[in-house]
Protein backbone atom coordinates (compact mmCIF):
# COMPACT_ATOMS: atom_id res chain seq x y z
CA UNK A 1 0.00 0.00 0.00
CA UNK A 2 1.56 3.32 -0.48
CA UNK A 3 2.38 5.94 2.11
CA UNK A 4 -0.07 8.29 0.75
CA UNK A 5 -3.08 5.88 1.39
CA UNK A 6 -1.61 4.46 4.46
CA UNK A 7 -1.96 8.06 5.61
CA UNK A 8 -4.95 8.78 4.36
CA UNK A 9 -6.24 5.57 5.95
CA UNK A 10 -4.83 6.32 9.23
CA UNK A 11 -6.22 9.63 9.03
CA UNK A 12 -10.34 8.24 8.11
CA UNK A 13 -9.65 5.70 10.90
CA UNK A 14 -8.72 8.49 13.82
CA UNK A 15 -11.68 10.25 12.58
CA UNK A 16 -13.88 7.67 12.90
CA UNK A 17 -12.77 6.90 16.55
CA UNK A 18 -13.26 10.08 17.51
CA UNK A 19 -17.11 10.50 15.85
CA UNK A 20 -17.56 7.17 18.00
CA UNK A 21 -15.97 8.05 21.21
CA UNK A 22 -17.15 11.47 21.31
CA UNK A 23 -20.65 11.67 22.87
CA UNK A 24 -23.02 14.69 20.42
CA UNK A 25 -23.89 17.86 22.21
CA UNK A 26 -27.50 16.94 23.50
CA UNK A 27 -29.83 19.32 23.56
CA UNK A 28 -31.49 20.11 26.88
CA UNK A 29 -34.73 18.57 26.36
CA UNK A 30 -36.98 21.14 27.77
CA UNK A 31 -39.35 23.12 25.46
CA UNK A 32 -40.94 26.10 26.04
CA UNK A 33 -43.49 27.57 23.18
CA UNK A 34 -42.25 24.85 21.21
CA UNK A 35 -38.27 26.20 21.36
CA UNK A 36 -35.45 24.24 23.22
CA UNK A 37 -34.19 26.20 25.84
CA UNK A 38 -30.80 26.47 25.71
CA UNK A 39 -28.52 26.11 28.68
CA UNK A 40 -27.72 29.92 29.29
CA UNK A 41 -31.58 30.18 29.69
CA UNK A 42 -31.47 27.20 32.01
CA UNK A 43 -29.06 28.63 33.99
CA UNK A 44 -30.88 31.92 34.08
CA UNK A 45 -34.01 30.27 35.41
CA UNK A 46 -31.90 28.26 37.99
CA UNK A 47 -30.48 31.06 39.22
CA UNK A 48 -34.08 33.21 39.53
CA UNK A 49 -36.15 29.86 41.08
CA UNK A 50 -33.79 27.98 43.01
CA UNK A 51 -34.75 24.99 40.40
CA UNK A 52 -33.52 23.33 37.33
CA UNK A 53 -36.37 22.79 34.81
CA UNK A 54 -37.73 19.38 34.34
CA UNK A 55 -36.79 18.50 30.57
CA UNK A 56 -40.63 18.41 28.99
CA UNK A 57 -42.45 20.61 27.17
CA UNK A 58 -44.26 23.51 28.42
CA UNK A 59 -46.16 26.39 27.56
CA UNK A 60 -45.44 30.30 28.90
CA UNK A 61 -46.91 33.32 28.91
CA UNK A 62 -44.81 35.77 29.30
CA UNK A 63 -47.01 38.90 29.81
CA UNK A 64 -49.25 37.27 33.01
CA UNK A 65 -45.86 34.91 33.63
CA UNK A 66 -48.78 31.82 33.83
CA UNK A 67 -47.08 28.54 32.61
CA UNK A 68 -48.07 24.83 31.98
CA UNK A 69 -47.59 22.23 30.18
CA UNK A 70 -47.95 21.73 26.70
CA UNK A 71 -51.95 20.50 26.00
CA UNK A 72 -52.85 21.32 29.20
CA UNK A 73 -54.01 23.71 31.66
CA UNK A 74 -51.86 26.54 34.13
CA UNK A 75 -49.82 24.77 36.20
CA UNK A 76 -48.61 28.11 38.08
CA UNK A 77 -47.24 31.39 38.01
CA UNK A 78 -43.42 32.83 37.24
CA UNK A 79 -42.48 36.02 37.32
CA UNK A 80 -43.71 37.68 33.64
CA UNK A 81 -41.01 39.16 31.46
CA UNK A 82 -39.08 36.15 30.29
CA UNK A 83 -38.55 35.89 26.43
CA UNK A 84 -39.09 32.25 25.69
CA UNK A 85 -40.56 32.65 22.09
CA UNK A 86 -44.18 34.02 21.32
CA UNK A 87 -47.42 31.98 22.88
CA UNK A 88 -48.99 29.60 20.35
CA UNK A 89 -52.95 30.16 20.62
CA UNK A 90 -53.85 26.93 20.95
CA UNK A 91 -50.65 25.87 23.56
CA UNK A 92 -53.53 24.47 26.58
CA UNK A 93 -55.54 22.88 23.57
CA UNK A 94 -58.28 25.02 24.64
CA UNK A 95 -61.80 25.48 23.19
CA UNK A 96 -63.60 27.43 25.28
CA UNK A 97 -63.29 30.77 22.98
CA UNK A 98 -62.24 32.64 25.81
CA UNK A 99 -58.49 33.98 24.85
CA UNK A 100 -55.88 35.51 27.69
CA UNK A 101 -53.09 36.91 26.31
CA UNK A 102 -53.86 35.23 23.30
CA UNK A 103 -53.81 31.63 24.52
CA UNK A 104 -57.14 29.84 24.46
CA UNK A 105 -58.09 28.20 27.63
CA UNK A 106 -59.13 25.10 28.21
CA UNK A 107 -62.29 23.70 30.16
CA UNK A 108 -60.78 22.86 33.66
CA UNK A 109 -59.01 26.46 33.58
CA UNK A 110 -62.87 27.58 32.53
CA UNK A 111 -64.29 26.07 35.52
CA UNK A 112 -61.82 27.08 38.01
CA UNK A 113 -62.39 30.95 36.70
CA UNK A 114 -66.21 30.50 37.39
CA UNK A 115 -65.50 29.41 40.86
CA UNK A 116 -63.15 31.90 41.64
CA UNK A 117 -64.88 35.01 39.91
CA UNK A 118 -68.18 33.90 39.45
CA UNK A 119 -68.32 33.64 35.37
CA UNK A 120 -67.00 33.06 32.59
CA UNK A 121 -67.04 35.51 29.31
CA UNK A 122 -66.03 34.55 25.65
CA UNK A 123 -63.47 36.96 24.45
CA UNK A 124 -59.99 37.75 23.66
CA UNK A 125 -58.71 39.22 27.37
CA UNK A 126 -55.36 40.08 28.92
CA UNK A 127 -54.17 40.03 32.15
CA UNK A 128 -50.85 41.31 33.35
CA UNK A 129 -49.12 39.39 36.07
CA UNK A 130 -46.89 42.70 37.35
CA UNK A 131 -50.57 43.97 38.40
CA UNK A 132 -52.66 41.63 38.53
CA UNK A 133 -54.93 43.85 36.09
CA UNK A 134 -57.01 42.25 33.28
CA UNK A 135 -58.96 44.11 30.72
CA UNK A 136 -60.61 43.25 26.79
CA UNK A 137 -57.74 42.44 24.63
CA UNK A 138 -57.44 46.01 22.29
CA UNK A 139 -58.01 48.28 25.31
CA UNK A 140 -55.51 49.02 28.06
CA UNK A 141 -57.81 50.51 30.07
CA UNK A 142 -58.46 47.52 33.10
CA UNK A 143 -61.78 46.34 34.25
CA UNK A 144 -60.89 44.72 37.35
CA UNK A 145 -57.86 43.54 39.68
CA UNK A 146 -57.44 39.53 39.63
CA UNK A 147 -55.26 39.65 42.56
CA UNK A 148 -57.38 41.45 44.88
CA UNK A 149 -60.13 39.97 43.86
CA UNK A 150 -58.61 36.67 44.95
CA UNK A 151 -57.65 38.26 48.10
CA UNK A 152 -61.50 39.93 48.90
CA UNK A 153 -62.92 36.20 48.54
CA UNK A 154 -60.10 34.39 50.58
CA UNK A 155 -61.05 36.89 53.10
CA UNK A 156 -64.45 36.70 52.94
CA UNK A 157 -65.51 39.84 51.51
CA UNK A 158 -68.40 40.24 49.47
CA UNK A 159 -66.50 40.90 45.62
CA UNK A 160 -63.72 43.41 44.41
CA UNK A 161 -64.60 47.06 44.50
CA UNK A 162 -62.39 48.03 41.97
CA UNK A 163 -63.34 50.76 39.32
CA UNK A 164 -61.57 52.49 36.86
CA UNK A 165 -62.63 55.64 34.81
CA UNK A 166 -60.94 57.41 31.65
CA UNK A 167 -58.37 58.77 34.37
CA UNK A 168 -58.36 56.76 37.37
CA UNK A 169 -58.52 53.48 38.44
CA UNK A 170 -59.49 52.53 42.33
CA UNK A 171 -60.30 50.34 45.41
CA UNK A 172 -61.48 49.76 48.50
CA UNK A 173 -62.49 47.02 50.97
CA UNK A 174 -64.13 50.09 53.25
CA UNK A 175 -60.83 50.59 55.23
CA UNK A 176 -57.89 50.39 52.78
CA UNK A 177 -57.80 51.48 49.33
CA UNK A 178 -56.23 53.45 46.74
CA UNK A 179 -56.38 55.34 43.44
CA UNK A 180 -54.16 55.51 40.68
CA UNK A 181 -53.94 58.42 37.97
CA UNK A 182 -51.38 57.83 35.47
CA UNK A 183 -49.06 55.80 37.84
CA UNK A 184 -49.31 58.17 40.33
CA UNK A 185 -51.06 55.60 43.62
CA UNK A 186 -52.70 57.36 46.49
CA UNK A 187 -53.40 54.66 49.15
CA UNK A 188 -54.92 54.86 52.42
CA UNK A 189 -55.87 53.14 55.88
CA UNK A 190 -58.93 54.19 58.22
Amino acid sequence: MPRSSIQLFVTAAVLLLCALTTPAVAGTNIFVNGRELTQKQIVGITLTYHYAPIPGRYWYDSRSGAWGLEGREAAGFLLPGHNFGPLPANASKGNTGVFINGREINGVEAMWIRQSFGAVYRGRWWLDGRTGYYGLEGNPMPLGNARIALQAKRSGQKGDNFWCSRTACGNSDGHTGYVDVGGDIVSWDH
